[in-house]
């Protein structure tokens, strides 16, 4: 048996270590940019504010009420057109400082993109402008002469080779729809006119739709759980769940060198599992699933070190099962603590976005979930909204809330744990703050009802809302 003083060089040795790891994988001092975080910065940003712009296509047609939502959750029209040239502009000077890793083919699509945005949005005497920086090579001469026979009346009549390739040129979305609607109205050519007009206010119909189902399936949880709380008065039932674990919990000392040695085992597969990673986009359940492979440690160091000893396996120590619950319980408990966790976030996301604290646009995308092939998101979907929300409730909620629990009392454990788990994400402040949002509530919920299962569903249900917004107005 180690002693003591044996026990604490042990730990000071696996937080050394940890210290590392985590400073070679997510030193926050570090100077990397949004963009730089970005794998494929061009087609990303192209796919995001395309799909903005996009959004208010057809818009003549959409009601009062709606608009006033759009309006309410993202600003005006006018705003979200200005940060979609904002956001080109910024790529571009972005491509500029760091033309060594930058391919010409990229710099060329969003010039285009970026060109074809100005010429809808904004003046003529701004798209002169901006022609005056995009005539450096032929690629972009023919894609600026169908600019040109697209925007200019009085440009040359014919419709000539160097416009059709310059077409063709553009890549793929809203500005090459919008590009050839104006190459077909100015060719008086009512078949295509109607064919690129009718695609364009499809694909915003299309977006509108897809905002207003979740709009809608997050008000009916919000409506529904508060209606729970309050009808069925959920904070006041007994817990269904008869665990004493957090009344009679492991030594903080236990804990800490457990949770030490968890997460430097973890990081170590995560680091490994990703740098045998060749390809970005290919299917790879490994890497896909790194969160369920770097959290097989902790399971098995949790249950030799911390529970075995006290006669306990992880379904009855974190109440991981539903057997003698009555089951209308757990839906009312897990529903009300939904509702109070996303109103919590609504009301963090459109207070700091209102004092001016709105994340960064590139953290709006996902790019394994928008580009990769079908097989490689279903892996991503799963680890998502399955595997995460498992084992960072049980690392989480499970370990280290309960090893806090050991030596504070549940408010101030409940808050310490969910600094930590809000820190560790690294996120802008908005996230950060919802994410401490989150944290305090599924640490409230395992010490209210003494199990993670209503945690667990909150956890993979705040994840499947954010899937559902990605794949639905960006894949």
């Amino acid at each position: 048996m180690l002693n003591s003083k044996h026990k604490l060089v042990i730990n000071l040795v696996y937080s050394l270590v940890l210290i590392i790891l985590f400073w070679l994988l997510f030193n926050p001092f570090k100077e990397v940019s949004e963009l730089g975080e970005l794998k494929y910065i061009g087609p990303s940003t192209g796919r995001l504010m395309e799909r903005h712009l996009e959004f208010y296509e057809g818009y003549e047609n959409t009601s009062f009420i709606e608009k006033s939502l759009h309006n309410f959750l993202f600003g005006s029209q006018q705003h979200v057109q200005d940060e979609a040239i904002k956001a080109y502009q910024e790529v571009l000077h972005y491509f500029s400082s760091h033309s060594d890793s930058t391919e010409s083919w990229d710099v060329l699509n969003t010039k285009a993109r970026w060109l074809i945005t100005i010429a809808e949005l904004r003046s003529h005497d701004e798209l002169i402008s901006a022609l005056e920086q995009f005539d450096n090579n032929p690629e972009e001469e023919v894609i600026a002469e169908a600019i040109k026979y697209a925007y200019f009346d009085d440009y040359q009549d014919r419709f000539s080779p160097e416009v059709f390739t310059g077409a063709t040129m553009v890549p793929t979305g809203w500005a090459k729809n919008r590009l050839r609607l104006r190459i077909n109205t100015r060719l008086q050519k009512p078949y295509f006119i109607k064919l690129f007009k009718s695609r364009l206010e499809e694909n915003g119909k299309n977006l509108r739709s897809n905002l207003l189902q979740i709009v809608l399936v997050i008000s009916f949880l919000i409506l529904a759980g508060l209606f729970v709380m309050v009808r069925y008065k959920v904070f006041y039932i007994a817990s269904p769940w008869k665990n004493n674990i957090l009344d009679q919990p492991w030594s903080f000392e236990d804990g800490l060198a457990v949770a030490l040695r968890a997460a430097v085992y973890g990081l170590a597969i995560w680091l490994g599992l990703h740098m045998l990673s060749n390809q970005f986009f290919t299917p790879n359940i490994s890497t896909s699933w790194s969160t369920l492979f770097a959290s097989i440690p902790m399971l098995w160091l949790i249950h030799h070190h911390l529970l075995r000893p006290r006669g306990k396996n992880l379904i009855n120590a974190f109440g991981l099962s539903l057997r003698g619950i009555n089951f209308r319980d757990f839906i009312y408990v897990t529903g009300a603590l939904l509702a109070l966790e996303l109103v919590g976030l609504l009301l963090i996301g459109w207070g700091t976005w209102q004092l001016g604290f709105e994340s960064h646009w590139a953290h709006g995308i996902h790019e394994r979930l928008v580009f990769s092939p079908t097989e490689t998101v279903i892996f991503s979907v799963i680890n998502i909204i399955l595997w995460t929300p498992i084992f960072e409730e049980i690392g989480f909620r499970g370990l280290l809330y309960t090893t806090f629990r050991y030596r504070l009392p549940p408010t101030s454990a409940i808050v310490i744990s969910a600094l930590i788990f809000s820190a560790l994400h690294l996120q802008t402040l908005n996230g950060f703050l919802s994410i401490f949002w989150s944290g305090l509530i599924l640490a409230y919920a395992y010490e209210k009802y003494r199990s993670l299962l209503p945690g667990i569903m909150i956890h993979s249900f705040g994840n499947l809302l954010y899937l559902s917004t990605i794949l639905l107005f960006y894949r």
